[in-house]
């Protein structure tokens, strides 16, 4: 980063960061380039016409007039009154931050996995008890599914803990400066690569998933409790491939939120319906209870994991149809 831009980052830091600013700081920007350059062809030194221009252009409320940003700044005619400006995050803050989510990336690659599998125990075991599988298999493998899913949520607990340190960042509610952006972005680029190449291996996971428990149910015997295998092999497929997933996704999360960006699989957030906004709000919990309030009160372990598939294609429904409405109005500056 070159003298010019840590000035104007500087210059433009108390304001928020608005389309029209921006536009003002690139044209602001080159002007003062070009008058560096023509001060170095006089014959001064870099560093002597870096501070000789520094030195005309004073403050931004000198040259609002100029570049037409009065009103942003809140002094011009008609200019309404101006809006507090959020903390400006620095890039050491925005380092820090991508590197306690790259940390913590393996949280969610294991928690989630382990809610799918954690009726994987249960199930082996009714399928080696045989059609009346004892007490102690039972209990057993209805502890390690509650184990599993503790577990899980603990993990989930804990990394939310440790990511309120950033709560400015994971909010929105700061000012991002040119340099923040400049690694939010090279961040993506730099690991676009890995995470496409992992979406499209957990994809493919999930679409095969369904071949196990096809196969084991057309194979096996009338009565027989073989399926049962065919369906932990899904299970372990559809686990691999959100672990493949989640750990590849931290370096879009941490660029999202360092950009400002609007989720768009957040439909709580974007959706422009307020009736979806409220769906998608307890879509997943009452899921969540569905499954398990099925699973403990009929046993039927070897059915209840079409919950999954099932809400995840009328959760796909749900999105379009919000795209379809539109993104919400009302979402805040910069995390469109």
């Amino acid at each position: 980063m070159t003298v010019i831009d840590s000035y104007l980052d500087t210059l433009f830091a108390p304001y928020p960061d608005t389309p029209r600013l921006r536009e003002a700081r690139n044209e602001l920007r080159a002007l003062m380039e070009d008058q560096q350059q023509a001060l170095m062809d006089a014959g001064r030194s870099e560093s002597q016409a870096v501070g000789a221009v520094i030195a005309e252009f004073g403050s931004l409320e000198e040259v609002a007039a100029e570049l037409g940003i009065s009103a942003e700044l809140g002094g011009g005619p008609g200019a309404s009154a101006a809006v507090p400006a959020l903390p400006v995050l620095t890039a050491e803050r925005a380092r820090e931050y991508i590197e306690a989510i790259r940390r913590g990336r393996w949280v969610p690659a294991v928690a989630i996995p382990l809610f799918v599998l954690s009726p994987l125990p249960l199930l082996v075991l009714i399928a080696i008890g045989g059609e009346e599988p004892g007490p102690w298999a039972l209990g057993i493998g209805l502890t390690t599914v509650l184990v599993l899913v503790g577990l899980g949520v603990l993990l989930l607990v804990m990394q939310g803990s440790r990511m309120e340190e950033y709560e400015e960042i994971t909010k929105g509610r700061f000012t991002p400066t040119s340099a923040v952006r400049e690694l939010a972005t090279t961040l993506r680029r730099e690991h676009r690569r890995e995470r496409g190449l992992s979406i499209g291996v957990g994809i493919m996971l999930w679409i095969l998933a369904a071949v196990p428990t096809t196969l084991a149910g057309v194979l096996a015997e009338a009565g027989s409790l073989s399926p049962l295998y065919g369906v932990c092999l899904t299970l372990a497929m559809v686990a691999l491939g959100l672990w493949l997933v989640l750990r590849a996704g931290w370096s879009e999360t941490a660029a999202v939120a360092l950009l400002q960006e609007a989720d768009e699989d957040d439909l709580a957030a974007t959706s422009a319906s307020p009736a979806i906004r409220a769906i998608a709000a307890v879509y997943w919990p009452i899921a969540a209870a569905i499954y398990l309030a099925w699973s403990f009160l009929s046993g039927d372990w070897h059915l209840t994991w079409l919950v999954w598939p099932i809400a995840g294609v009328l959760y796909a429904g749900l999105w379009s149809l919000s795209g379809a409405l539109g993104t919400r109005e009302d979402a805040p500056v910069g995390r469109r």
